[in-house]
């Protein structure tokens, strides 16, 4: 079969032959989902190289365990591969965004000195940095931070997962960071955004 006609063989077919340990179906996968799968994940991870490397990894697994597993769909089984290594790749981001706060949180409170900034000023700067959260993230912000409420009991109030929960306090935190920047040695503040 030339390559021409595997570019027509409906993806079931192309499986079947992927399973059978045939490399130019292999090839045709690859040449029919590389770019679709690329845009995604550039979308969705917005950096085009861990997109090229995490689509490439995709493509690398799929040759590996080619004769494992009969693969009747490969859109779909590439498409949800995918999406679990978007997921990881996001997870990962998090666990670096987290440790990297809770590192200028601990270079903060390390070097909390004698200041004139009163409460007020404090107060102030945070309400507004606050205000421009988005209303749910300031909400749950404000459970987690001021309430002293779980992430299972912020879910369970406003209907959301735990995960969602965990987005939103870090989006918070986040932007608070960069707001209250210039506060961050003042202990009130610390206590807030770095606990």
């Amino acid at each position: 079969m030339d390559n021409d006609l595997y570019s027509t063989l409906p993806d079931e077919m192309l499986g079947r032959l992927l399973f059978s340990g045939d490399p130019k179906a292999y090839e045709a996968i690859y040449r029919r989902y590389w770019r679709p799968l690329f845009s995604i994940a550039t979308w969705k991870t917005n950096s085009q190289s861990a997109a090229e490397e995490m689509v490439q990894e995709l493509f690398l697994r799929l040759w590996e365990n080619r004769q494992k597993t009969l693969i009747e769909n490969p859109e779909a089984y590439l498409k949800t591969a995918l999406k679990y290594s978007v997921i990881s790749f996001i997870k990962a981001k998090l666990v670096n965004m987290q440790a990297e706060l809770g590192e200028a949180c601990d270079q903060a409170t390390d070097r909390l000195a004698d200041t004139d900034v009163g409460l007020a000023e404090l107060s102030a700067a945070l309400e507004a940095a606050l205000n421009l959260l988005p209303e749910k993230t300031r909400l749950v912000f404000q459970m987690s931070r001021f309430e002293q409420r779980s992430t299972s009991e912020i879910a369970s109030q406003l209907g959301l997962t735990d995960r969602a929960v965990e987005y939103h306090i870090t989006q918070s935190l986040r932007l608070l960071r960069f707001q209250l920047k210039d506060y961050l040695a003042y202990s009130v503040i610390a206590t807030i955004i770095c606990s």
